[in-house]
């Protein structure tokens, strides 16, 4: 009976050791989840803005690569540009490159105000050349100094001749300066924005309606099947 009452205190001790590194472990554990959900920043993308749809246009639209700043072209969201500092966020960033987002909203936006359109964006998956190209070259997309999302760009619209920009007299070429709402917050920041692309795309679809007649879609045009195009919203 002794050796067993001398047994206790060392299985207690036992016991309690065990939870201990148990517990220890549970924290490290939880440690551990919170430092990995904490890793990685929140991630924001530009979306379609649908427009007024009016017939007329090319056949086909290619948006170019559009050329950004390089204190705009990185991988944090730029969240506000005083002209002197330029604000970049430590927490939130473009879920793919801001060059590619562009273009691609851009297409989709000009899609919907071009009916019978295809519009793709440069280095999609195609099979035909385009008629006429759309260009932006972006210097400010961020809050501006006024507290409001601004975007400024010089805007390049032009038929195509054999496959490249025609470089003729034809081009149209002026410099945008959209401005939008407060924003309060980056997901503000973004849908504002999408909202000014939105407003540089019925800039770019009305003077894509002006171009020679040779280039216009028929009204009978059909797309290929085997296009991507960006009618639809994403």
């Amino acid at each position: 009976m002794k050796n067993d009452y001398s047994a206790q205190p060392a299985q207690a001790l036992s016991t309690r050791r065990s939870v201990l590194l148990g517990c220890a472990g549970l924290g490290v554990m939880a440690t551990t989840l919170t430092a990995c959900s904490g890793a990685g920043p929140t991630l924001y993308t530009l979306s379609v803005v649908p427009g007024q749809p009016v017939p007329g246009g090319p056949r086909y639209v290619e948006v170019r690569q559009p050329t950004i700043a390089s204190g705009l072209d990185r991988d944090r969201i730029v969240t506000k540009d005083t002209g002197y500092k330029l604000t970049v966020s430590s927490g939130e960033a473009w879920g793919d490159s801001l060059a590619g987002q562009i273009s691609r909203t851009l297409a989709g936006d000009l899609a919907q105000r071009l009916p019978g359109t295809a519009v793709f964006a440069e280095n999609d998956a195609v099979t035909t050349q385009p008629d006429a190209y759309v260009e932006l070259s972006v210097t400010r997309f961020s809050e501006g100094p006024s507290g409001k999302a601004e975007i400024e760009a010089s805007l390049s619209v032009q038929p195509a001749l054999a496959g490249a920009p025609s470089g003729s007299a034809q081009v149209f070429l002026q410099r945008v300066s959209v401005q939008g709402a407060n924003t309060a917050s980056t997901i503000s920041l973004v849908e504002a924005l999408s909202q000014l692309l939105g407003q540089i795309a019925d800039t770019a679809a009305a003077q894509l309606r002006l171009l020679p007649p040779t280039i216009q879609a028929q009204p009978d045009q059909t797309v290929p099947e085997n296009t991507k195009s960006y009618g639809k919203s994403r």
